[in-house]
């Protein structure tokens, strides 16, 4: 059994050690002491500085091991090739990995070779520093040649700049000298090689997604690279050139690239293959498993003959997940399904772990891993994966998956309904998650006044009102004077005006007047405002609660999955229209067969049709996801069942509440829910609709429940409000 010290200990080397282990190896991790996870998964320890090339090599001559190697790690590269000279193992020459961990030294062996790279200047004081700024132009960089990533390396765009970080590079090295660079503003680039026995077996350039900070940081990969027919022989040589100046061989190989002006010049290169998802990207590519590849070269195993030319490259990505927000981490809301198409979706994160915004690989929560026919595809599938992950950090309004129950059968179908209404927040409802989302955006947006719009029916208004009270944020309120009776009292309107919400009444033709005079307010008071619906003509965030139910959607197919079941139709109210663009955008992206029809509350047929392909082909172009062909024909709403307008509800449509509540216990209520259930009822009628699964979305609404009780139950209403004044006595 061959014997096989993979340097490091963190969940970068897991798939190494585990490839090792299926390839029979005896593995042994080498760290520092720590609850690292590679302890756990090799079957040895080895406790030993890595960075200390000596202590390595008598480390791995004690343990007599058959090869050393790592992967996405530059913190061993120096003792990997100290290491395997010493033994004469397979693998990079000491002066070779030396060269590789050093980049002054590499800077020197690149430019001695005529490689295409950035001017540099070595500095080991001001004076030196002074003399350097004279001889290279803006903006230049400064690095520390011994850190990994970015740390120690910072673009400097004046003079200013250089001293001032130049003490912080100085800090960050163990060397008496840095390097001040040329910066070569192009786009960066990768590239991933293996060498064996002085011959680069294979070459894969690829496209690298940069996180934006002092420098350009890879955040994610992806092939075939987008130029390789313009820039592909160039690469060629320059990577050859790259690799034969520092002496590598019997290794991966890792380099950067910058393109600019048609050229390419290499930023640095290493022996060992690359972090975020790089080992992945290569084995997808070639259906190999890199990870195998790497034991075999560091055991003197031929490696080429995997890496057929023949073979037909597979496109695909790699992305690092992160957090926009501050926290601690409540819940991770994975919202996709398993796909082929999704190669690997997972997270370094759990509950009660604290999260930032990104700056560094020390942000990273996660990875994803895609494949497809094509690189626009993956880019596709990418941006799809990513809106349907979510952080619930401690102090958001709780969301959970919620039930679905059958209740009697309606007008021959199997009908179930979907609870909506007992989202746990201010009486639920499907403005709960919306309240959610926009509280989400809002942090996203670094506002912290809230701008809500609607009447003192509003459901919606009602949540946010509660969820700004209790997160002390100033609410300003737009108020409809045209869409209901602002004299008229409801339970809504009760609970909006408790909760200090600061009104700024209209009719509908002042709105966007209105939203100015909000936005002004908060802004004179120090805030800085976020209206819920963009900007003041109401444009901009319709895709915030579209997104929550294109999620509430996958929720619906996770269930229908479990049950092994299928709903053939599902119903709800549709007043503002976004809840069933959110639930059509994700049937449509799932590309399964079932209606979703909408029963209007408020609005016209066809301008609610309207409304919602404009939320459609609006998502569309703000995630540039490609909607299907002729994707207006799924939209299916009614008006048929307005009962006279908006908060009108006859007699029919309370038999139907009353039904409902006493042969199912729902609380429907005579605005929203009460009326689209007995739409549903009457559609189902109408088409002839018979033997099918028939999901309803109950949207919630309790409180227009309780002051609809004195015409449901008129009979009682006195003697309960009789005994309601007695108990007050």
């Amino acid at each position: 059994m061959k014997k096989l010290m993979i340097l490091g200990a963190g969940y970068t080397q897991i798939p190494l050690i585990e490839a090792a282990k299926r390839m029979g190896c005896y593995t042994i991790t080498a760290s520092i002491d720590g609850d690292y996870p590679g302890f756990l998964a090799a079957d040895e320890a080895a406790y030993v500085d890595i960075a200390d090339p000596r202590a390595v090599a008598e480390k791995a001559a004690k343990l007599q091991v058959d090869g050393v190697t790592t992967c996405g790690l530059d913190l061993g590269m120096a003792a990997i090739g100290a290491a395997c000279e010493a033994l004469s193992l397979p693998g990079p020459s000491a002066e070779a990995a030396r060269k590789a961990s050093n980049k002054l030294e590499m800077k020197k062996a690149l430019s001695a070779a005529g490689v295409q790279t950035a001017r540099f200047v070595c500095i080991h004081n001001k004076e030196e520093l002074q003399r350097a700024i004279e001889q290279l132009p803006f903006p230049v960089i400064l690095k520390a040649v011994d850190q990994m990533g970015s740390r120690g390396i910072f673009r400097c765009n004046t003079r200013e700049e250089v001293w001032e970080n130049y003490s912080k590079t100085m800090e960050a090295t163990k060397k008496d000298y840095c390097l001040l660079e040329e910066f070569i503003e192009g786009e960066i680039f990768g590239v991933e090689a293996m060498i064996q026995q002085g011959e680069v077996v294979y070459m894969l350039p690829n496209n690298i997604e940069a996180f934006q900070s002092t420098t350009p940081t890879p955040v994610g990969h992806s092939v075939p690279f987008r130029e390789l027919d313009s820039l592909g022989t160039q690469i060629r040589e320059q990577t050859e050139k790259a690799i034969h100046a520092l002496g590598l061989d019997n290794c991966p190989v890792n380099c950067d690239f910058i393109k600019k002006d048609g050229n390419v010049y290499v930023i640095e290169l290493t022996g060992r293959s690359g972090a975020t998802g790089l080992s992945e990207m290569v084995g997808i590519y070639y259906d190999i498993d890199y990870y195998e590849m790497i034991v075999r070269i560091a055991l003197g195993q031929p490696v080429k003959p995997y890496f057929s030319d023949q073979k037909c490259g597979v496109s695909n990505l790699t992305h690092t997940l992160m957090s926009e927000r501050t926290g601690i981490v409540r819940r991770i809301h994975n919202y996709n399904r398993s796909s082929e198409e999704i190669v690997d979706l997972s997270f370094n994160i759990e509950p009660g772990d604290l999260v930032h915004p990104y700056t560094n690989g020390r942000d990273r929560i996660g990875q994803v891993i895609l494949k497809g026919t094509s690189l626009e595809a993956c880019e596709r599938k990418l941006r799809e994966v990513l809106s349907h992950i979510r952080l619930e950090l401690e102090g958001d309004i709780p969301l959970y998956e919620t039930v679905i129950h059958p209740v009697d059968d309606r007008a021959g179908n199997q009908c179930y309904v979907k609870r909506e209404d007992m989202l746990p927040f201010s009486f639920g409802g499907n403005k709960v998650r919306f309240a959610q989302y926009y509280l989400e955006d809002m942090e996203r947006q670094s506002c912290n006044g809230m701008i809500i719009y609607g009447n003192y029916h509003s459901n919606l208004c009602r949540i946010l009102a509660a969820a700004c009270r209790r997160k002390g944020i100033p609410c300003n309120m737009v108020h409809n004077v045209d869409d209901a009776d602002p004299k008229q009292k409801s339970s809504n309107s009760y609970l909006i005006k408790s909760m200090g919400v600061k009104e700024f009444p209209c009719h509908k033709s002042g709105i966007a007047e209105a939203v100015k005079a909000a936005w002004e307010d908060l802004r004179q008071r120090g805030f800085n405002p976020y209206y819920i619906y963009g900007n003041c003509f109401g444009q901009g965030n319709e895709w915030i609660p579209m997104q929550a139910y294109a999620d509430v959607y996958q929720e619906i197919l996770a269930y229908e999955e479990r049950e092994k079941l299928h709903f053939d139709y599902l119903f709800l109210a549709s007043s503002t229209n976004m809840t069933q663009s959110g639930l059509l955008l994700g049937h449509l992206l799932a590309g399964d067969t079932r209606k979703i029809i909408g029963i209007s509350v408020s609005r016209q047929e066809a301008r609610a049709r309207e409304v919602i392909a404009e939320n459609l082909q609006s998502y569309s172009e703000k995630h540039q996801i490609l909607l299907p062909s002729g994707y207006e024909t799924e939209i299916e709403v009614t008006d048929a069942y307005l009962d006279g307008g908006y908060g009108n509800c006859g007699e029919k449509i309370q038999s139907v509440m009353r039904e409902a509540y006493e042969k199912d216990g729902l609380n429907l209520d005579g605005v929203y829910t009460g009326k689209a259930f007995y739409g549903m009822q009457e559609y189902l009628k109408a088409h002839g609709i018979q033997g099918k699964k028939v999901l309803f979305i109950h949207t919630g609404g309790a409180p227009l429940f309780f002051d609809r009780l004195p015409t449901l139950y008129p009979d009682v209403s006195d003697e309960g409000r009789n005994t309601c004044e007695s108990v007050e006595k």
